[in-house]
């Protein structure tokens, strides 16, 4: 099975990017469907995804690929889709992954690698923004329910770059656009 780019070439976001200074975890469930030896566990939101500004935006953003992780783990799409918004990207991939899931196979690998989340200007009236985010993902298979291998993705040393754009109402983020934008450069520091 062929997955969207974004699960198959890279998805965004890493685990470490969630220890945000400040940030106030909620208790993470354990996943008891895991085939691994050790629990799976569900992603901590924190309080820092509520604040309005690009800070609250790069948080929404780790949690989401962390939620991505998460799924690509366990088959579970639900904490992924909870901080999205009509985002037709995000949708397709959690629908490739719920269907390895649901058809027996199981996802090892592809974890996502966000490098940064680097916001494009500032919140407009409507409540969004965009970001720039370079992006890296671990080599990927996807097994089917006999486990064997139906689909493959070797590590990119290159990376690509993701553009993705949140809207932020009722004090939340939720993202509403998620493309691979390759030419896509992080706007100066300085």
């Amino acid at each position: 099975m062929k997955f969207p780019r974004a699960l198959g070439t890279g998805i965004a976001v890493a685990a470490a990017a969630l220890t945000l200074a400040g940030c106030a975890a909620d208790e993470p469930a354990a996943d008891a469907s895991s085939s691994s030896a050790t629990a799976v566990q569900a992603p901590p939101t924190n309080a820092q995804m509520k604040a309005e500004g690009a800070d609250g935006l790069s948080a929404t953003t780790y949690y989401y690929y962390e939620a991505v992780s998460y799924a690509q783990q366990t088959g579970k799409t639900e904490q992924m889709l909870a901080v999205t918004d009509d985002c037709a990207q995000c949708t397709e991939t959690a629908d490739a992954i719920a269907k390895v899931y649901a058809d027996g196979g199981s996802i090892e690998g592809g974890q996502p690698k966000p490098q940064d989340v680097a916001p494009v200007g500032a919140v407009d009236e409507q409540g969004e923004l965009s970001a720039v985010v370079p992006f890296m993902q671990d080599a990927q298979k996807t097994l089917d329910a006999d486990g064997k291998v139906v689909d493959e993705t070797e590590w990119d040393a290159d990376g690509t770059t993701y553009t993705v754009t949140g809207r932020y109402a009722d004090g939340q983020w939720k993202l509403t656009s998620l493309k691979e934008t390759p030419d896509a450069k992080a706007p100066d520091a300085g």
